[in-house]
């Protein structure tokens, strides 16, 4: 079923893409600590500098120049801004080496987590840092925190409404937070939800028609897709499920 969601709106995510660097929506939550905030050591940047080399530089290149720089400056930061170290580091573990996915220790894939975030200039701190404490560092600009840009994939939480034209708004929406995963949340992430409070946000629902937006009327629901520029509130779903069967006052 997702792949066949995915091919639907491929030509909706192109043009997404093209216009990445176009319009934009307010990133959810804020962090507990940044990226700027010296969240790993020398030395363990050091232990990856030597690990990156073994095993990534190959492909990647000494300078991080390979694949079109995507594990350097703006390329990076256009694809990992408003996430977590966390999330970067599933990454890179679910998806390298090329041909021996997983195969590091996780240590290894931390280490080299390290030495990304030295070659991105953010700065270093005093202590290591630790597998528990990645899903609270953000990867942000300098400039802190900034809105989510057209073509991300994203998480937001609202209220299914009719609209006009036999068009489908989500309403009270919250503001969107990025997210690695296009199909809906675990049963425990979606019964958390419940209890979000109500947003602000509207968004348009871009070709809902294979998410039956009809079956989920006055219904909370937990929604995922592509963000749009135009419309500028345009959502191009990729998962949607109900978290509370009526919108309430949430």
């Amino acid at each position: 079923m997702l792949r066949k969601s995915i091919q639907r709106i491929l030509p909706v995510i192109i043009i997404g893409m093209v216009w990445f660097s176009g319009g934009s929506f307010q990133a959810q939550d804020k962090p507990t600590k940044t990226v700027w905030d010296g969240v790993y050591s020398d030395a363990q940047a050091k232990r990856g500098a030597d690990a990156y080399r073994a095993v990534c530089s190959g492909c990647h290149r000494g300078d991080l120049s390979g694949y079109s720089g995507v594990l350097r400056g703006t390329a990076f930061m256009e694809r990992w801004r408003e996430d977590s170290v966390q999330s970067l580091f599933n990454n890179i573990k679910k998806t390298m080496p090329r041909n021996d996915p997983g195969s590091l220790k996780d240590d290894m894939y931390l280490h080299i987590v390290t030495f990304l975030l030295q070659q991105n200039t953010f700065p270093v701190g005093t202590s290591d840092l630790s597998p528990e404490g990645m899903k609270d560092v953000q990867i942000v600009g300098q400039g802190g925190a900034e809105s989510l840009p057209a073509g991300a994939l994203a998480l937001t939480y609202g209220c299914i409404t009719a609209g006009p034209n036999n068009t489908w708004l989500l309403t009270a929406a919250t503001a969107p937070s990025r997210t690695r995963n296009p199909e809906k949340s675990s049963d425990d992430e979606l019964k958390a939800a419940a209890g979000k409070a109500a947003g602000s946000v509207t968004f348009r629902l871009i070709e809902p028609e294979f998410y039956h937006p009809e079956r989920h009327k006055d219904e909370r629901v937990e929604a995922k897709g592509f963000l749009m520029k135009d419309p500028a509130d345009g959502l191009s779903l990729t998962a949607l499920t109900t978290i509370a069967p009526t919108c309430g006052s949430r």
